[in-house]
C-alpha cells in the first residue's frame, strides 16, 4: 500500500510539504497519508509531575503548557480538515488521518515511520537561505541517519511540480538498481524521466561503469524512461546543481552507504549541504550495511 509519513510544524514551509505529499499520493488509489505533530514545549522540563502543592509560578507554567498543548491539537484538527477538502476537490480518495505525540521530532519521526510503515517521509528543510538550527532543519538530517524509509525533504523556497524529472546521483554503489526500481515504484504513476548522473574524476573508466549500470538496468524493465551522463568538476554539489537547472529537474535522488554514513560521492558535510541548502527537493534512500 502506498503510504506517505508528513510530519508538521504548522509552518509554511511544512504546509508546503503537505502539499506536496497531497499531490503525489492523490493520483494513487488506496493511499493514505498520514500527519504527524510531535509537541515539545520546554516548559514541559520545569512543570512537576504533580499538579498537587505548586507554587504560583508552577501553576502559571502549568496553565501555559495546556494551552499550548490544547492550541497545536485545534492547529493539528484544521490542517487535516484542510487537506481532505483539498483532496475531495481534486476528485481522490485519498485516505488523510493525523495523529499527535509528545517528544523531540528526531526520535518520534523514525518511531512512527516503524509503527506506519510509509513507502517515503516528506518533510520540510528551510532551504538554502537559512544556516542557523531550526525545526525540521538539521532534524531532517538526523531523521534520515534513523529511519528506515526513504525520506523526502522540500526546501522553504521551492515552488516547482512534484517530479516529472528525478536526477539519481550514482557513485556505482551496489543498491544503484534497486534505488531506480523504487523510484520507479514512488514515483511511477507521474511517468518521470529518471536522469542517471555520475560525477566522474576517470570519464574513461566511469563510462564502462555506467555502461555496465545501463546493462544491469535493462533486466526487467523498460529503460526509455532512463537517461544517463557522466559530469566533471571538482565541486560535485555544484555540478549536480548546475545540472539540474539546465535540464529543469525537480528531484534530486541519492543513497548513503549504511544508516548513519553517506556513501564516497555524498560525504557527511557534502551530504547534508545537499538536503539543508539545495533549491529543489532531495530524496535520500538508506543504503543497507
Amino acid at each position: 500500500m502506498y503510504r506517505i509519513l508528513t510530519p508538521v510544524d504548522f509552518s509554511e514551509g511544512s504546509a508546503k510539504a503537505c502539499h506536496y505529499a497531497l499531490q503525489l499520493a492523490a493520483g494513487v488509489p488506496g493511499a493514505k497519508l498520514l500527519l504527524l505533530h510531535c509537541f515539545q514545549d520546554y516548559l514541559a522540563d520545569a512543570a512537576p509531575a504533580s499538579a498537587a502543592n505548586l507554587n504560583h509560578s508552577e501553576e502559571l507554567a502549568d496553565r501555559v503548557l495546556h494551552r499550548n498543548e490544547t492550541e497545536a491539537l485545534e492547529q493539528l484538527e484544521v490542517l487535516y480538515e484542510k487537506l481532505k477538502r483539498e483532496a475531495r476537490g481534486m476528485g481522490s480518495s485519498l485516505h488523510i488521518d493525523r495523529t499527535f505525540t509528545h517528544g523531540l521530532p528526531e526520535e518520534e519521526i523514525p518511531e512512527q515511520a516503524e509503527r506506519f510503515r510509509p513507502a517515503l517521509v516528506i518533510m520540510n528543510t528551510k532551504g538554502e537561505s537559512s544556516f542557523g538550527r531550526v525545526v525540521f532543519g538539521t532534524v531532517s538530517t538526523k531523521v534520515i541517519d534513523e529511519a528506515r524509509v526513504p525520506v523526502l525533504t522540500v526546501p522553504n523556497q521551492y515552488d516547482g511540480a512534484i517530479p516529472g524529472r528525478i536526477l539519481y546521483a550514482t557513485d556505482f554503489g551496489k543498491t544503484d538498481v534497486a534505488d531506480i526500481d523504487r523510484i520507479r515504484q514512488l514515483f511511477g504513476h507521474l511517468q518521470p524521466m529518471i536522469y542517471c548522473v555520475h560525477i566522474s574524476n576517470d570519464p574513461e573508466e566511469d563510462r564502462e561503469k555506467l555502461l555496465v549500470l545501463q546493462q544491469n538496468l535493462q533486466h526487467g524493465a523498460p529503460e526509455n524512461d532512463i537517461r544517463y551522463a557522466l559530469l566533471e568538476g571538482d565541486d560535485v554539489a555544484e555540478a549536480l546543481q548546475d545540472f539540474a537547472r539546465s535540464e529543469n529537474i525537480d528531484l534530486l535522488a541519492l543513497t548513503t552507504q549504511g544508516r548513519g554514513t553517506f556513501d564516497s560521492l555524498f560525504n557527511p558535510s557534502l551530504a547534508k549541504k545537499m538536503v539543508l541548502h539545495a533549491p529543489l527537493p532531495v530524496l535520500v534512500f538508506q543504503g543497507k550495511e
